[in-house]
């Protein structure tokens, strides 16, 4: 992030709070300069006014479409899988789509910036549309998990795509509160969300999946069709400097050169670092879930394969990542970013410890509880709500104090409580009020700390780095979601089938245990206080303690990283590095620096960098 020592040494005992500081080590990409385009040609259009209502209407319509996709689907799952008669397969859901969506983001970030933001907005909505059609087509849970991968796709890049979008028009004083504000829509989906929830499931779940092919496309069309008629007008009015683009592309599309292109595009991408990793975790993290349906479980050659060339394509991908790839996704000017490095651990063992707890937990509720699916569907956006509501607390919050990492580090404290909540909630000790009271504060917590983390990693890059770092933030994010649900598997999995077999009435009967483990929708359908549903009832509250302890134990290790965190000021700069900063942001470059020194991490550097022997 920084050049050396001698571009902060300068600025050592002056209190000229506008100094400027130059520490982009990166050009522009064409990207980056057509947004930068396309703001200064809003600003000058004499509808100027027009045009960025029409745009800001419409990523907020897409934004309330997407919450209300959150605020539902997910609820349809148990029902889906249940459908296939495979709803132990819930867990292979999640850590496909994580997995997909996370090593996709790097890719979608870099499209965004080699040709624009339109374009790739446009690459995104045809992946979503796309998995959603074949979601609720499917015919096969092997149907059904190819869709949730493609909407996955579309999905993690529709919410990337805002992200950066609000970076690139935001100053930092408002990053927080404004990108709050494009969740807010789930605080008034959830009041409804359970009606549609209710009657989709009594009609068919498939349309609670279609619906969305269409409503989407039409929310987002108006910003995408905006943006292409700004950006052209850039181009025409000259305020587009092609010249001073690093890896343009026009030269190569003006001669038909779609191969080059094409190539190109690939390596700046880093395309085969990340379908390394892609495969590496997919192989590693898939055998969790399969392991139960394999014959001879972990004694099946294949489990083993997986596991061993998962384990042998993430070594491969480090090497090449060190010393191979012409673009590595993670350049070390990222790499020795302590802020950034910071937000990543806080963000991805976060995930990791939410969703060891989550992954089966709508489906824990839905037995422990006697609700209706109306009520169920309610408590399950209980967690979102105060998420959202939160989230635009903590960006108010933000904006008053100008500071972040004081309120990610009380954030991280309250979510430890909310979590203790729920290691209480067990079977029939589940109370309505642990529960709706674990997930209040799980929020509030979460909230806290993922607006902090969020504006840090941007505070802390120049702006050419921005999408990078948003996309390799999500990516670690989701990594550590699907490590969680990995983990939650063979748990639940080994664990489940043994304890019903405990609580059952004797004679146990085989085929009843099986049913329940692969039907939640089963199990909830017997009468609360039948001899079954109360065995049910008791076998899932032991289960979930084997995921709700470790899952609390592992939740410490963020609040005792977000003590390490960079305390920038958030002013009305873009970023903390670039351009005229106040004297808090030059004193905080300043002390990382030595922090670098003491801590030798230059020369750790150097030993993972130096070139191999021969």
């Amino acid at each position: 992030m920084l050049k050396a020592q001698g571009d902060i040494k300068q600025y050592e005992g002056s209190d000229n709070l506008n100094t400027s500081l130059h520490l982009n080590e990166a050009e522009k990409t064409r990207g980056v300069a057509h947004i930068e385009a396309i703001v200064d040609t809003m600003k000058d259009e004499k509808r100027g006014r027009l045009i960025t209502w029409i745009f800001a209407i419409s990523i907020l319509l897409t934004a309330w479409a997407y919450a209300l996709d959150g605020s539902t689907t997910f609820n349809y799952q148990p029902f889906a899988t249940s459908s296939f008669n495979r709803h132990s397969m819930i867990s292979t859901v999640e850590i496909a789509t994580r997995i997909i969506s996370s090593i996709c983001k790097p890719f979608l970030a870099k499209i965004s910036d080699i040709t624009s933001r339109p374009i790739t907005y446009i690459v995104v909505l045809v992946f979503y549309v796309l998995g959603y059609i074949i979601s609720a087509a499917s015919p096969s849970i092997t149907a059904f998990v190819i869709g949730e991968v493609f909407v996955a796709i579309g999905g993690s890049g529709l919410t990337l795509m805002n992200s950066i979008i609000v970076a690139d028009l935001t100053p930092l004083k408002w990053r927080g509160f404004i990108n709050s504000l494009l969740a807010t829509p789930f605080i008034i989906n959830c009041w409804f969300a359970g009606l549609i929830v209710q009657d989709i499931t009594g009609t068919n779940w498939r349309w609670g999946y279609g619906m969305f092919a269409i409503i989407i496309p039409v929310c987002l069309l108006p910003a995408i069709t905006v943006m292409l008629w700004l950006d052209r007008k850039a181009m025409k009015t000259g305020k587009i400097n092609i010249a001073s683009c690093k890896y343009d592309v026009t030269n190569d599309v003006a001669d038909k050169n779609y191969k080059k292109l094409f190539k190109d595009g690939l390596i700046q991408i880093d395309a085969m670092g990340l379908v390394l990793l892609g495969f590496a975790f997919s192989l590693l993290l898939l055998p969790f879930s399969l392991y139960s349906t394999a014959e001879g479980k972990w004694h099946n050659p294949s489990m083993i394969a997986m596991v061993v060339v998962g384990g042998i394509l993430l070594l491969v991908f480090t090497l090449y990542e060190m010393y191979l790839a012409p673009f590595p996704c993670m350049p070390k000017r990222i790499i020795t970013n302590r802020t950034f490095i910071c937000a990543v651990i806080i963000d991805f063992i976060y995930m990791l410890a939410g969703y060891i707890r989550s992954t089966y937990f709508s489906s824990y509720v839905l037995v422990v509880k006697d609700w209706s699916v109306k009520n169920w569907t309610y408590y399950n956006n209980t967690l979102t709500l105060s998420l959202c509501i939160f989230g635009v607390v903590a960006g108010a919050i933000q904006r008053i104090t100008h500071r972040y990492k004081e309120l990610q580090i009380a954030g991280l404290a309250i979510k430890l409580i909310g979590m203790g909540l729920f290691v209480k909630a067990k079977g029939f000790d589940a109370t309505t009020a642990l529960l709706v009271m674990g997930s209040l504060l799980v929020g509030m917590g979460g909230s806290f700390s993922v607006v902090g983390s969020r504006v840090a990693s941007e505070a802390s890059v120049p702006h050419q780095d921005l999408a990078l770092v948003i996309s390799l933030l999500s990516l670690w994010s989701s990594v550590g979601a699907a490590i969680g649900s990995a983990i939650a598997a063979p748990i639940w999995n080994s664990k489940l089938p043994d304890s019903l077999r405990e609580y059952l009435p004797k004679p146990v009967n085989e085929t009843l245990v099986s049913t329940i483990v692969e039907k939640a929708t089963f199990l909830a359908g017997y009468p609360y206080e039948s001899p079954v549903r109360v065995a049910g009832i008791k076998a899932y509250g032991d289960v979930t303690r084997y995921l709700f302890v470790p899952a609390l134990c592992i939740a410490f290790i963020p609040l005792f990283a977000a003590f390490f965190q960079t305390g920038f000021y958030l002013g009305d700069q873009l970023n903390a590095v670039e351009g005229d900063q106040p004297k808090e942001n030059i004193e905080a470059l300043k002390t990382w620096e030595k922090k670098q020194d003491v801590k030798g991490f230059d020369r750790v550097l150097e030993f993972f960098n130096r070139p191999l022997k021969g």
